[in-house]
């Protein structure tokens, strides 16, 4: 026993166990010595060392699993933890086997060895697949399948149960060439893969059709991997994908890439949009700043007040028309407020005059009797151009294109949708008495059922590529729920579409008659802010030099500069003395709010007004901040500015 110890890699061990479990050691070569660092005789002196060396959980399972061996008399085999003497974790490895003795004992030989590397090299192996299992159980679709140089599979992921029918536990140990491959290409697939291995290739693209479960041939496109395991032998990892779907995920990605380009090229036009309109509200404020002040020069010349007011109208529609862009631009805060649909309806309509066909009729009917609505003016127009815009595409080639366009009362909360309909409500509760129907109506193409369901989806259109974004129907949609409206839609292919939109009116408002303010705000003599010295500073020499006609006018001492640090260098250096400031917010160099900030730092007391053509949430939130006592929109007849300058001077002029 000695002489074949030495020639044993490990510790070679004889035990004898009696039935009652008791267990004495009786042999231990040297090799345990390079085990768990004790000499034979230390451990045949006392064999507890032994099990204190051993993790304790794996104390019961040793002794187990001998207790099992033993009464099947079969080899014993297991693998556990100890930690030496010196410190360390490492795995033993123990074989054994027992042969019975007359006196009713097992004999047992066993031979322990140091594991470690080996312990540890599967684990990470079985932990590697278990994270590659677990990785490709989340791809749905695509399928994976692990397999060893016999072709039996060991790995089957949810992606192959989706594409081939089989579950893993009906595929788990088959032959895969049997199980997914035709019968006419079983021996060519199988000659392939030895061969891939063979010829020490690692990989083989394929494009072909395999069976389901049911029969059924399946288009596969797939690579085939060879890997090599610890002990030599090859395995293979195929990974399938449907053409198909891959085809369908490119068609997205395109899409989603153009439907990014568009929103791009919306972003950039809207900040485009933006600041053309900053551009153009300066000049807006010049043209209705001095018309203001030449109406006031031509009073008892009529014909020449007739001219000015026809440009002031004029100024008055770009204005909102500047308003509008600024809204698309986002450049804009909506503001709600009692509002005549009549007149939205009756201003859409004129815009979409210039845009329209020339073979197409509009028919605008507004019942007089029509509620007024709580509204933002410029987006409620923006659905009615929208809808009528669709319009304009169903009705193309038409000889004879109708748009009708009514507005009336409507009682109660919007009506159920009629089958075939289109309705989406996007609060049902609490409707008025008495509410807005404003509907468009056409004799186009009509739209069939599937395109009807899909008619508020952002993106979805009908239209040409280059001919429409998709975006209208969603943005009708979006600014209807933001005013809690309705909208129903009913269309016949081939005959034409009716779009009814429901808004909420509002009770005991009553129509306002226009009222001519160009002259409004002029100053009573003997006001108290009669020479109050106002400091003006705006970029734009022709507005600066119109407000400071303005501000003469009205009694007020003006002192105007168009750049901002001039004015600051000026008021530091004594050189100019006021009890106002009014700042463009938009200038080169320093804005208004940098310029506010500077003024307050060297007069806290004296209170500063900021006009802008586009005042934002920021500009309304920093404003406060900065010091800023009022924000004045522009462009304006005059009126606003002369009314908050007038309103600010008397508080600087109060006891």
């Amino acid at each position: 026993m000695t002489e074949f110890a030495q020639l044993v890699r490990g510790a070679l061990l004889r035990y004898r166990s009696w039935p009652d479990g008791t267990a004495r050691l009786m042999y231990v070569s040297d090799g345990c010595e390079a085990i768990w660092g004790f000499t034979a005789g230390q451990i045949l002196a006392d064999e507890a060392i032994v099990w204190h060396c051993t993790e304790p959980a794996d104390r019961r399972l040793i002794r187990a699993s001998f207790r099992a061996a033993g009464a099947s008399l079969q080899p014993w085999s297991h693998e556990w933890r100890i930690t030496g003497p010196q410190g360390g974790m490492r795995w033993l490895r123990g074989l054994g086997r027992c042969k019975p003795q007359p006196d009713g004992t097992l004999l047992w030989t066993v031979l322990i060895d140091d594991a470690t590397h080996s312990v540890r090299a599967r684990l990470q192996e079985e932990a590697s697949r278990e994270q590659l299992g677990a990785v490709c159980d989340c791809l749905a679709d695509v399928a994976v399948q692990r397999f060893d140089d016999d072709m039996r599979l060991n790995y089957w992921n949810q992606g192959s149960e989706k594409m081939y029918g089989y579950t893993a536990a009906e595929a788990l140990g088959r032959d895969i060439i049997d199980l997914v491959v035709p019968a006419d290409l079983r021996r060519g697939t199988r000659e392939k893969l030895q061969a891939l291995a063979r010829e020490g290739q690692t990989s083989l693209p394929y494009n072909t059709w395999f069976l389901r479960r049911d029969g059924r041939l399946v288009a596969v496109q797939g690579t085939a991997v060879v890997l090599r395991n610890a002990d030599g032998r090859h395995e293979f990892v195929c990974v399938d994908v449907d053409p198909e779907n891959l085809s369908r995920v490119e068609g997205e990605r395109a899409s989603l890439e153009a439907q990014l380009r568009e929103s791009q090229k919306l972003e950039a036009l809207g900040t485009l949009a933006g600041g053309v309109a900053h551009d153009f509200n300066n000049i807006l404020a010049a043209i209705l700043g001095n018309t203001r002040l030449a109406l006031m020069d031509a009073q008892g010349q009529p014909e020449i007040v007739q001219s000015l007011e026809e440009i002031r109208r004029a100024a008055h529609r770009a204005k909102d028309l500047v308003q509008r862009i600024l809204a698309f631009g986002r450049r804009q805060n909506t503001v709600r407020k009692v509002v005549d649909m009549a007149e939205v309806v009756t201003e859409a309509v004129t815009l979409l005059g210039a845009t329209a066909p020339g073979s197409l009729r509009i028919d605008v009917d507004c019942d007089p009797d029509t509620p007024m609505v709580l509204a933002d003016a410029t987006q409620l127009q923006q659905v009615l151009i929208n809808l009528c815009t669709n319009a304009f595409h169903a009705i193309a080639g038409l000889e004879r294109g109708r748009i009708r366009v009514r507005l009336s009362a409507h009682r109660g909360a919007p009506p159920a949708a009629q089958p075939g309909e289109l309705a989406i409500v996007t609060d049902p509760s609490g409707w008025p008495e008495v509410n807005v129907c404003l509907s468009v109506e056409d004799n186009g193409s009509g739209m069939d059922a599937a395109t009807l369901a899909r008619l508020f989806e952002p993106f979805f259109t009908t239209k040409p590529v280059g001919q429409g974004t998709g975006l209208g129907m969603p943005v009708v949609h979006g600014i209807l729920r933001d005013h809690q409206g309705a909208i129903q839609v009913r269309s016949i292919q081939g005959t034409g579409s009716v779009f009814r939109v429901y808004l909420r009116g509002v009770e005991g408002a009553e129509r306002q008659t226009e009222v001519d303010s160009s002259l409004m705000g002029l100053h009573a003599p003997g006001d108290p802010a009669d020479g109050t010295r106002i400091l003006y500073v705006d970029d734009d020499e022709l507005i600066a030099r119109m407000v400071g006609r303005m501000l003469d006018r009205d009694g007020l001492v003006a002192h105007i500069y168009s750049s901002p640090q001039v004015a600051l260098d000026a008021v530091q250096r004594g050189a100019v003395s006021y009890d106002l400031a009014v700042l463009d917010f938009a200038m080169p160099g320093m804005n208004g709010l940098e310029l506010a900030r500077a003024l307050r730092r060297l007069h806290p007391d004296r209170p500063v007004a900021i006009t802008s053509g586009f005042i934002t949430t920021e500009l309304s939130q920093k404003g406060p901040e900065a010091g800023v006592a009022e924000l004045i929109p522009k462009p304006n007849t005059g009126t606003e500015l002369i009314k908050a300058i007038r309103r600010l001077a008397g508080r600087t002029r109060q006891p």
